[in-house]
């Protein structure tokens, strides 16, 4: 079967945050400073959140315009998604504190099923069933920084594009790592890796060699778990990979929903 032009550019994206990778490897020494290494590791993170995204265009998770185009040459669009594949990619204390928090829930699903059943007051028995339902409301939720991530994507950054007139009738409160992201933090980093930073009086306020190696590493650490994601769902591009990948995916089916192909302005804009 033929693949996807989406599927394609996605594998491009892969093998090009591969070799940044790489490139931010053979620049690491802890011995040196780690200013470029860690601005490398930051661009083969955006490649493949980049990557990511087509991946959701290829599945109809988003539908494919000039907006979401533009989206993908945005460094603080990508760092948002970023934030998501980072959550599909977690390490291994991560894994395994996940995996301990659903098993504790499926336990005490198990236990409130077995009360409810042995009660005949009506009273205790809604009581249960409400706490059942929030247990059941925990599986089909997401983290909030999550959902505020993809929340500002579509509205704040894309659909501030689509107009720029519009003002929210009560302000939101974003999660702050989200929010963060949103401000430009992570992308400041980025470029402080990569330049000296002037202050208003003219000082050097901070420079690439300020960069930690630990810092880097880490930045490293985490481009590789996303590479490792992004292969595993391109080579399986037809099923949906697990359970937080599906959440992940009817989220953004959700709040792109309004984003239709009527944006029929030329792509290469």
């Amino acid at each position: 079967m033929r693949k996807s032009h989406f599927i394609v550019a996605a594998e491009m994206c892969l093998a090009n945050g591969v070799r940044l990778l790489a490139d931010a490897d053979f620049v690491s020494d802890s011995e040196r400073p780690a200013g470029t290494s860690f601005a490398l590791a930051m661009i083969a993170q955006e490649e493949f959140a980049k990557a990511f995204f087509l991946f959701l265009a290829a599945r109809g998770g988003i539908t494919w315009n000039s907006l979401i185009c533009r989206a993908t040459r945005d460094h603080t669009c990508k760092q948002l998604l970023g934030l998501v594949l980072n959550h599909l990619s977690p390490d291994w204390d991560e894994e395994e504190k996940r995996s301990d928090e659903f098993l504790a829930n499926i336990k005490e699903h198990k236990r409130l099923c077995a009360a409810f059943d042995s009660t005949s007051d009506w009273t205790e028995r809604n009581r249960i069933l409400e706490k059942i339902k929030e247990i059941g409301a925990k599986f089909d939720s997401l983290p909030q920084a999550i959902t505020d991530a993809i929340f500002i994507l579509r509205h704040e950054k894309i659909g501030r594009w689509e107009s720029s007139t519009w003002v929210w009738e009560e302000e939101p409160t974003y999660d702050p790592l989200a929010k963060s992201l949103f401000d430009g933090k992570l992308d400041r980093e980025k470029q402080d890796a990569l330049y000296v930073r002037l202050g208003r009086d003219g000082r050097a306020a901070k420079t690439p060699i300020q960069i930690k190696y630990e810092d880097a590493k880490a930045a490293m650490k985490l481009a590789d778990r996303m590479r490792s994601f992004v292969k595993y769902i391109l080579e399986r591009s037809d099923d949906v990979p697990d359970r937080e990948y599906e959440k992940i995916e009817s989220a953004f089916k959700a709040a792109f929903a309004s984003l239709t192909e009527k944006d029929t302005q030329a792509l290469a804009s």
